[in-house]
C-alpha cells in the first residue's frame, strides 16, 4: 500500500537555499539548447501572425502536438506572402526558452513550404463547392437596416466578444434591444450549437439583423465557422447576417456566405447600428437647413404678397378684364386677316402648280415620245434601204467579178487543161503519181480526152510511191494586216 507522503521521496533543499524561477528556467534553457543545438522539423502552420515589430510568430503542429515558433525581423523579410495558416512547411532552427512565460519555442532560421495542410485543403474544397452552388452570389446579399430595433447575437456568452458587442451596441445606439443566442464557438459540437442559435433567432421573429461570430484564435479554434452546416444555416437565414469571426486577417466560410463580413466582432457591432451622436448631429444639421429653408420660403412669399398689393390690377381687377378683352378682339382681327392672306397666296401657288403639272402630264409625254419613235423608225428604215442599195450592191458586183475571174472555166478557156487519174479520181499534178497502163482523163475548155500511160518514171522503193516535194508551210496571215473589204452596216 502506497503512502500519501513518502519521506524518502521528499527532495531535501540544497544548503544554500531554493533557487529562483529564473535560475530554474535558465538551467532548463541551457539543457535544451545543449541537447537540441539544431532542429529540422515539418508541420502545419497555425496562428500565423506578422507582428508590427517585424517579427513573425506562429504555431507548428501536427495531429498530436504543437510548438511555438519565432522568426526574427532579420529573417521575416524572406518569408513569402503565401505562407499562412494551413500551409505545411519545413523549418530549421534551434530550441530556446522564453523566460517571461516559461515556454520553450523554436527560433526559425530557415522556412520552406511543402504543401497545404489538411484543414486548408478541406477549407478550399468546401469553398469551391459552395461557390458553385451560388451561396457566395453577391446578388442575393441583403442590405442592413439603417435603424435596427432588435439585434440578435450568436456567440459564446462567456467570451470577450459578446462583451465588446454589447458595450458597443449600448454606447452607439441605446434604444436597441439585444437578443443573445448562446453557443459554443470552438471544439466538438460547436457548429451544431451555432446552427441552433441561428435557427432560434429566425423562429423568434422581430429580429432586424443578426451577428454571428467570435474573437480571434487558431485555425482550429475558428473551424466551426468553416463547417458546411453553419454556412447553409447562414444562407437560409431570413434575417440579414453579419459574420464577425476572428481578426481582420482571418477568413471563414461563413464570411463569404453572410450578407456582410466584419473584420472583428467590435466592427460588426459598429456596422449594425448607427452612432447616436452622429445621428443627433445629422438631425441637428437637417433641422437647421429646414429652418433656413422655411424662413427663405416665408420671406419670398411675403415679398411676392407685397408686390401683389402694390399692383394696380390687384386693386382694380376690372381693368385687367377690360384690357384682356381688347387684346382678344385685336388678336381675332389679326388672325382673320392673316388667314385670308395665307389662303390667297396658297390658291395662287396651287394654280401655277396645276399649269406646270399639265405640261408634264403622262399623256402629253406619251404622245411626244410616240411621235419621236415614229420619226426614228422612218429614218432607220430609210437608212437601211440606202445602205443595202448603195454599199452592199456595189460590193456584190465586185465580188461577182472576182469570182468569175477565178472560175476554173475561165482558166481552161485560156488554154489550160485538167488531168484526172481514172483509177483514183485525183487530179494529177506530178508524173510520178501515175503508173504505166493507168487511164487518164483530160478536161479542156470544151470537151474531154481519154489517154493511157505508156511509160512512167521510177518511184521510191521504200514506200512504193514517188516522193512528193514538201510544200512550203503556209505563211500565217497577220490579222492586223488583213484588210476587210466587207462593208459594215453602220460604218
Amino acid at each position: 500500500m502506497d503512502t500519501l507522503f513518502d519521506p524518502t521521496k521528499i527532495r531535501v533543499p540544497e544548503p544554500e537555499g531554493p533557487e529562483s524561477v529564473w535560475e530554474l528556467t535558465a538551467r532548463i534553457r541551457d539543457t535544451l539548447e545543449t541537447r537540441f543545438p539544431a532542429l529540422w522539423v515539418v508541420g502545419e502552420i497555425s496562428n500565423f501572425n506578422r507582428h508590427t515589430s517585424g517579427h513573425i510568430f506562429f504555431t507548428l503542429k501536427d495531429a498530436q502536438a504543437a510548438v511555438r515558433c519565432v522568426v526574427w525581423k532579420s529573417g521575416a523579410a524572406r518569408i513569402g506572402r503565401e505562407i499562412g495558416d494551413g500551409v505545411e512547411v519545413e523549418i530549421r532552427g534551434h530550441i530556446g526558452v522564453f523566460e517571461k512565460q516559461g515556454n520553450y519555442q523554436i527560433y526559425v532560421t530557415s522556412l520552406k513550404p511543402r504543401g497545404v495542410g489538411a484543414l486548408e485543403i478541406a477549407f478550399r474544397k468546401l469553398k469551391e463547392k459552395l461557390e458553385k452552388e451560388g451561396l457566395f452570389d453577391r446578388a442575393r446579399k441583403r442590405p442592413l437596416p439603417r435603424f435596427p430595433r432588435r439585434v440578435g447575437v450568436v456567440t459564446s456568452p462567456t467570451g470577450a466578444a459578446v462583451r465588446d458587442i454589447i458595450n458597443i451596441l449600448r454606447r452607439r445606439w441605446p434604444p436597441v434591444e439585444i437578443i443573445l443566442a448562446p453557443a459554443r464557438v470552438q471544439g466538438e459540437g460547436a457548429a451544431a450549437e451555432i446552427v441552433r442559435g441561428i435557427e432560434h433567432l429566425n423562429r423568434l421573429g422581430a429580429i432586424d439583423v443578426m451577428i454571428v461570430g467570435r474573437g480571434g484564435g487558431s485555425i482550429e479554434d475558428l473551424w466551426p465557422f468553416n463547417e458546411e452546416v453553419v454556412a447553409r444555416a447562414v444562407f437560409a437565414s431570413e434575417v440579414p447576417v453579419v459574420s464577425a469571426v476572428g481578426h481582420e486577417t482571418d477568413f471563414s466560410i461563413s464570411d463569404f456566405v453572410a450578407d456582410v463580413r466584419a473584420a472583428t466582432p467590435s466592427a460588426a457591432a459598429e456596422l449594425v447600428v448607427p452612432d447616436r451622436r452622429e445621428v443627433v448631429a445629422t438631425l441637428g444639421a437637417i433641422q437647421s437647413r429646414l429652418a433656413r429653408s422655411l424662413k427663405y420660403v416665408v420671406d419670398r412669399r411675403s415679398d411676392e404678397l407685397s408686390l401683389f398689393e402694390g399692383n394696380r390690377y390687384f386693386r382694380y381687377p376690372q381693368e385687367m378684364v377690360i384690357t384682356r378683352l381688347q387684346g382678344l378682339d385685336d388678336l381675332e382681327q389679326r388672325a382673320g386677316s392673316a388667314m385670308r392672306d395665307k389662303w390667297s397666296g396658297q390658291w395662287l401657288r396651287l394654280e401655277r402648280a396645276a399649269g406646270g403639272l399639265a405640261k408634264h402630264s403622262p399623256l402629253a409625254r406619251q404622245l411626244s415620245l410616240a411621235a419621236m419613235l415614229r420619226m426614228a423608225t422612218f429614218r432607220l428604215m430609210a437608212a437601211e434601204r440606202r445602205l443595202l442599195a448603195d454599199r452592199w450592191g456595189a460590193r456584190l458586183d465586185l465580188l461577182a467579178g472576182r469570182l468569175e475571174a477565178l472560175s476554173p472555166d475561165r482558166v481552161l478557156a485560156r488554154g489550160y487543161s485538167l488531168t484526172v487519174l481514172e483509177r483514183t479520181g485525183a487530179t494529177l499534178t506530178r508524173a510520178a503519181d501515175a503508173r504505166a497502163g493507168d487511164l487518164l482523163r483530160t478536161h479542156l475548155a470544151q470537151g474531154q480526152l481519154a489517154s493511157r500511160v505508156e511509160d512512167a518514171p521510177d518511184r521510191n522503193p521504200a514506200d512504193g510511191l514517188a516522193r512528193r516535194a514538201p510544200e512550203p508551210p503556209a505563211k500565217p496571215r497577220n490579222k492586223s494586216n488583213v484588210r476587210s473589204d466587207e462593208p459594215k452596216l453602220f460604218e
